[in-house]
């Protein structure tokens, strides 16, 4: 006996209607009729003449609109959509009728005021013209004629300038500009037309840092905070090894025990201020000791050593090398709490100055203090001591700049002698 059957499935079929909606740069809405039946919709779209297909899938029955996003603007794209109607995917409509639409609108304008200023050998201000209602901008950049960009952002509106760093010198750039209308990244203007600047040459300022150092108390015998300042200016070589000396007076060190807190640093910029707590490290017998520096983290920061050697003193400080060579202009300052003991016999304190840059220029320098015996107490305020007048071997007035023996005089009276070497 034959038996027959059958078994029906029903028609599944494409949706119907198909636009495109909210259309900007980068997204477009696809938009149907829905079907009955259907488990969910896959939909296939792409730039008219492109090869190749991007595609949303498993998108809810429920749904008749979908978000395209990550589209390229100015571009004219295609797009359909298709019926799966079972679980097994064995049940699907053929792919609908086309839609086309293209990613352009008016609702993402982008500023066309852009002007760069502030340019030096290795910074740029980037400025612009805001657009209302924009959330935020982004920045690109690169060197002329080359195709890899860098980016700065984001910029929140109503911020109109940023500085763009880490250039190269005698370098030609274009920089361009898009604006964000809202919080996420869909609602984006187009990048603007390109701004472009050349940097400047560098040009380094010469190696002069000015080391001002001071006692509080000139009473022989005595003990005294001991403070020493330099000052650098902008585009200097960086400072590579530094030793004082003098010719008298002692650190005491046998006082100290390891973790003591013998002073304070600080250290002022053009953009900060570091407060640092000098603390005893290592102490190696009565004549040698290294300080310490922390900041307000509890964080080593950096370190000196201090020694008593050829009857008198000595602090040798070593930089590490930032792999910049030169500094943006600073003015450090150290002060040791009562630890220098003044010479026993009054009459002149030398400190020798002896500074090198990480480029091999060198500074040799005098500065000099008064000691005096059986005296009330005498304070040399450190911050009234400034320069007045700086001189060459005639007494002809001269400047800092001078690359020979100069004789600085300073505002106290004391008078530092100093001779400038070039690499």
């Amino acid at each position: 006996m034959f038996i027959a059957t059958s078994q029906c499935f029903s028609q599944c079929f494409a949706p119907t209607t198909l636009f495109a909606s909210n259309i900007n740069y980068y997204t477009a809405e696809a938009n149907w009729n829905t079907t009955s039946g259907t488990y969910f919709y896959r939909i296939r779209y792409k730039i008219i003449g492109g090869s190749n297909w991007s595609f949303q899938n498993n998108i809810d029955s429920t749904l008749n609109i979908k978000l395209l996003t990550g589209l390229t603007p100015l571009s004219n794209y295609i797009w359909q959509i298709k019926s799966y109607c079972d679980s097994t995917n064995t049940s699907t409509s053929s792919w609908s009728a086309t839609d086309t639409f293209t990613t352009i609108t008016i609702t993402c304008p982008n500023t066309n005021v852009l002007f760069t200023t502030n340019i030096s050998y290795n910074t740029a201000t980037a400025n612009w013209g805001t657009i209302s209602g924009a959330n935020r901008y982004k920045i690109r950049y690169k060197i002329l004629a080359t195709s890899l960009w860098s980016n700065l952002g984001p910029i929140y509106h109503p911020e109109d300038s940023i500085t763009i760093p880490l250039l190269q010198q005698n370098t030609s750039y274009e920089w361009q500009i898009l604006t964000f209308h809202d919080t996420s990244s869909l609602l984006a203007s187009l990048w603007s037309a390109s701004d472009t600047f050349t940097t400047t040459s560098f040009v380094y300022a010469p190696f002069n840092p000015i080391v001002i150092s001071a006692l509080s108390n000139l009473e022989c015998s005595s003990p005294s905070e001991f403070s020493l300042e330099i000052t650098q200016s902008t585009y200097e070589p960086d400072i590579g090894t530094s030793t004082i000396t003098s010719d008298g007076g002692y650190f005491d060190i046998g006082s100290l025990s390891v973790g003591d807190s013998v002073g304070y640093a600080t250290m002022t910029t053009a953009s900060q201020s570091i407060n640092a707590v000098l603390k005893a490290g290592i102490i190696a017998g009565q004549n040698y000791a290294i300080i310490n520096s922390y900041d307000s983290t509890s964080a080593l920061i950096g370190f000196f050593t201090i020694e008593n050697a050829n009857g008198g003193i000595k602090v040798t400080t070593t930089t590490p090398n930032d792999n910049n060579d030169y500094t943006s202009g600073y003015i450090s300052e150290v002060h040791l709490t009562n630890l220098f003991v003044n010479p026993p016999n009054a009459g002149p304190l030398y400190f020798f100055i002896d500074i090198k840059s990480e480029l091999n220029d060198q500074i040799y320098a005098t500065d000099t203090v008064q000691i005096w015996c059986n005296t009330t107490n005498i304070i040399e305020q450190k911050y009234q001591k400034e320069i007045v007048g700086v001189y060459d071997i005639f007494g002809r007035k001269t400047s800092l700049r001078s690359r020979k023996l100069l004789f600085i005089q300073f505002s106290n009276g004391s008078v530092e002698k100093r001779l400038v070497l070039e690499k």
